[in-house]
């Protein structure tokens, strides 16, 4: 079974952005994200929990951290900003996470899942 996920993270902001991955306070570049532009990060959901902050060029405190654990939950991460230049994020859950879908044939989940998705 495949363990990999991808995010695509959108810069929807009026500069560009640069996004760094690593934790606590020490950071090394991972790529760069121009205006109306995307990156497509894939993580393995067994991997080790990462930061990846992303970073106004122009302002470089005006920064947006996001987790690993954001990755395997979102499938789409959208920044905006306000209009004080501040950061909006707009996240969209994975299909298996959103609220409304049929429940998976019993033969596909364990049966305390079963039992758990009855309860939501």
């Amino acid at each position: 079974m495949d363990t990999k996920v991808t995010t695509v993270i959108v810069n929807a902001t009026k500069q560009g952005l640069t996004m760094k991955v690593g934790n606590r306070n020490c950071y090394s570049k991972l790529t760069s994200v121009k205006v109306g532009g995307q990156y497509k990060m894939q993580t393995d959901v067994n991997w080790t929990y990462q930061e990846f902050m992303l970073q106004d060029k122009a302002h470089s405190q005006n920064q947006l951290f996001i987790s690993s654990d954001d990755c395997c939950d979102y499938e789409r991460i959208t920044i905006k900003e306000n209009l004080d230049g501040s950061f909006d994020v707009h996240r969209e859950l994975r299909h298996q996470f959103r609220t409304g879908n049929s429940i998976p044939e019993r033969s596909t989940i364990s049966s305390w899942r079963m039992w758990f998705h009855k309860l939501l």
